[in-house]
């Protein structure tokens, strides 16, 4: 492959934006959880179309699966909340929605002191979701 190819590829391209797999999770095991149900009247609530799913993938261990559509040139972003209700998986997501979706969860679905963090598997870096943090702050810490 030549170098031409790998910039038209886009791996890193500054045309093309980075679509990650996030989590968003307690780092240390906790009591709480969030049902599927409220997760879903959660999203449906903030984001009208929403596409959302319970149990949709056969084999998978998540209990709700849902697709917030792109917009302003943003790509879509998948949700998925595990079986425990303490794990949400962002897959794609750039790190602007999924910030933002962090934000919103923590504030508005997750219990009070969840201990939730945003945590960017590759390179294991995590950001604590703390009361009053901005999605800017997060996308600062995380890169």
């Amino acid at each position: 492959m030549s170098d031409s190819d790998e910039i038209f590829l886009g791996s890193r391209s500054p045309w093309w934006p980075t679509i990650e797999r996030y989590v968003l999770a307690p780092l240390e095991e906790s009591a709480w959880s969030v049902s599927a149900e409220d997760l879903a009247v959660a999203l449906r609530g903030r984001w009208p179309d929403v596409r959302v799913g319970f149990g949709s993938v056969g084999g998978s261990s998540m209990i709700l699966e849902a697709l917030i559509p792109g917009g302003s040139g943003r790509g879509e972003l998948g949700i998925a909340l595990s079986g425990t209700g303490q794990a949400v998986t962002l897959d794609p997501a750039d790190l602007e929605g999924a910030a933002e979706f962090a934000v919103w969860f923590a504030a508005d679905v997750a219990p009070g002191d969840s201990g939730l963090h945003l945590i960017e598997p590759g390179s294991m870096r995590s950001v604590e979701l703390v009361t009053g943090i901005t999605p800017r702050e997060v996308r600062e810490r995380l890169v």
